[in-house]
């Protein structure tokens, strides 16, 4: 999931980053992905915010907030490996899993904000994911869980064609009707859903894990799903 994010992305357990994509490395210009595993969240920020506020203090103070449900995205003051700070807009998405709890940091350049609106900057992400051919298979939802786009190895998993599937919705998968209100979840509370699934394919029955996250706009709309799926078929 995290890889396929067209956004700076860090994934945090307990305070410190366990994992980061590409688009992060080059946001913070780290030389590779191993400077992002270990450090504390706050060594992504100045020793202190704008209004004076203590970095460490006040993200960790944002992160218990977001995983109770509470205020998810906010202006924040950031800081590059090379100690540079940059004016960002942070997301942050619980991700709660059956046996821990992880939070999804999305981090925009705020700069570069004000030059793309933010459906463009999604979609643009979105194709460019398309044209490398991600290896995982994807699928992106409109809030209606009409399917916008898949991924090359979604196709070759379910053995449809790209065509038919790109004009359906979840409804017109019976078998997902139980799963389909979860997908839906992701909608209403803005967080991340982590669920196993059974499908009934052309290629023949699979078992599967979905992993769905909101991308949202500027307002905080969600605009879009991104579904991951990985094959635990035996």
């Amino acid at each position: 999931m995290l890889y396929t994010l067209p956004d700076a992305a860090l994934l945090v357990k307990n305070g410190r980053c366990i994992d980061g994509n590409a688009a992060a490395e080059q946001l913070f210009g780290v030389a590779g992905g191993e400077e992002i595993l270990g450090p504390e969240i706050s060594w992504f920020s100045p020793p202190r915010q704008p209004d004076g506020r203590e970095s460490g203090e006040a993200i960790h103070a944002r992160i218990l907030d977001a995983m109770h449900g509470g205020p998810r995205k906010f202006a924040w003051r950031c800081r590059r490996a090379d100690g540079t700070d940059f004016d960002a807009e942070v997301a942050l998405v619980a991700v709660r899993t059956d046996d821990s709890d992880v939070l999804l940091v999305s981090v925009r350049d705020a700069c570069r904000g004000k030059r793309l609106p933010a459906e463009a900057r999604v979609t643009e992400g979105r194709a460019e994911m398309m044209a490398r051919r991600n290896p995982l298979p994807v699928v992106t939802w409109s809030p209606a869980m009409d399917v916008r786009a898949v991924s090359t190895a979604f196709v070759q998993m379910t053995g449809c064609e790209r065509d038919l599937v790109e004009s359906m919705s979840i409804r017109d998968f019976e078998s997902l009707d139980r799963t389909a209100r979860k997908i839906a979840d992701v909608v209403r509370s803005r967080r991340a859903v982590v669920e196993e699934v059974t499908l009934d394919l052309p290629v023949g029955a699979r078992t599967l894990s979905r992993f769905s996250a909101p991308i949202m706009d500027e307002d905080g709309n969600v605009i879009e799903i991104l579904t991951v799926y990985r094959d635990f078929t035996p």
